[in-house]
């Protein structure tokens, strides 16, 4: 039997049960529209995030402590353990701009005005170096501190208030012993890379606002940090001093000793974290993706079944088919062309479905529209497949009918 004449029949067969050919391919367009759904999202979710990142080509990197809590996502610590001795140290290092020093500042609650804002926002002591080179922390308006008194804010946490706060103005900070100290804020940074907004920080002077001292292993008393920002002197230089830096946290450190065994120091670049973040996005994605494509295996079982019904309706049809020469082949071609059709229909309104709610929710979300061409095509594919599988069974249950039998039925 010619293919042409297997499509002509079995497209037949399928109008001719329109219903019931609708309800049989729901359970593939359910299954691809939901995996093509998660990938826009998925992918417009990660667009989002990283966006326009021209701060990845700043020669930026930060040294944490953080250990992994499983397949996806990190925990970092912020312990003090970072000694003054380290970071003169790594000021030492050949090719470096500066070294900035990160310490934790206890603060309970923000105020601007009326408004007062608890547990929302962090704030940390540092240099004034790290505000002095543009990206990633480029000034909006204002300047940097220059005193006890005075604060740097980044966009986020200025927008914390229901009026946001702008250079020139005061907050004050109150903190977890009770007291608290008024501050003129004399610039606001941006420190959002892309579209991924940074977390509301607030920025003092180290000085008397920062205090914090560790026993060091050689028994000195010394002021600590829990974070340290190193910049290199250009773009060349980022590899040789990221690892410069990790030989002497890794070897020489007063950190080392100092970190708790389950954790692990690490000097990440900025393109460094945010492919950590886009690696895990990644694996989040494939695993939803994965849990959506269970119902394709629904929707396969939803074919087989039709399949098996239309060869126990068709006995006899077969049997008079295989009185006047059709072979075995002929009769599983027909099937499996029956059984492969309705996988493409499904493959096809699955991707139409499963693209049309992809981008309704992503311009609801306000995310950008991404396609993701290779899912798209690996969908159809499963399609046709779903369709070879779930028709492979009843075509070749079909071409074992004896005709003699078939054709006794009424």
């Amino acid at each position: 039997m010619k293919l042409g004449e297997s499509l002509r029949i079995s497209w037949r067969t399928i109008t001719s049960h329109k219903l019931r050919s609708t309800l049989t391919t729901l359970g593939v367009i359910v299954g691809i529209g939901s995996v093509i759904t998660f990938m826009i999202l998925g992918g417009a979710f990660s667009a989002n995030i990283l966006g326009d990142v021209g701060a990845m080509n700043e020669p930026v990197m930060k040294i944490s402590t953080q250990r992994s809590t499983g397949a996806v996502g990190i925990q970092q610590s912020h312990s003090p353990i970072y000694t003054e001795s380290d970071v003169e140290a790594l000021r030492q290092l050949d090719n470096v701009e500066y070294v900035a020093p990160l310490g934790s500042v206890p603060a309970a609650q923000l105020s601007h005005g009326n408004d007062s804002i608890t547990g929302m926002f962090a704030v940390q002591a540092t240099t004034t170096d790290r505000f002095e080179h543009g990206e990633p922390h480029e000034f909006t308006e204002g300047e940097v501190f220059s005193g006890d008194d005075q604060a740097v804010m980044n966009t986020r946490a200025a927008q914390l208030f229901e009026k946001n706060v702008s250079a020139g103005e005061t907050v004050t900070l109150s903190f977890q012993d009770g007291s608290k100290k008024t501050v003129t804020v004399t610039g606001i940074v941006d420190e959002d890379i892309g579209s991924h907004a940074a977390s509301p920080i607030v920025y003092v002077p180290l000085g008397s606002q920062y205090a914090t001292t560790v026993r060091t292993p050689g028994g000195e008393e010394k002021r600590a940090y829990s974070g340290v920002e190193i910049r290199a002197t250009s773009m060349d230089d980022v590899d040789s001093v990221k690892q410069a830096a990790a030989n002497y946290m890794h070897e020489r450190s007063d950190a080392r000793k100092l970190k708790a065994d389950d954790f692990d120091i690490v000097v990440e670049t900025i393109r460094d974290e945010v492919d950590r973040v886009s690696s895990t996005l990644d694996q989040l994605t494939v695993l939803i993706g994965g849990i959506a494509a269970i119902s394709l295996v629904v929707g396969s079982i939803g074919i087989a079944n039709m399949m098996i019904v239309s060869v126990t309706e068709r006995t006899r049809e077969i049997g008079i088919m295989k009185s006047i020469g059709a072979r075995k082949r002929d009769i599983v071609q027909l099937f499996l062309v029956e059984s492969i059709i309705l996988g493409a229909i499904g493959a096809v309104f699955g991707i139409l479905v499963g693209i049309g709610f992809g981008y309704l929710a992503v311009t609801l979300a306000e995310w950008p529209m991404t396609y993701p061409v290779d899912w798209i095509t690996i969908a159809a594919a499963v399609g046709v497949g779903v369709g070879i599988v779930s028709g492979l069974y009843p075509a070749v249950r079909a071409a074992r009918i004896d005709p003699i039998e078939a054709l006794r039925q009424t």
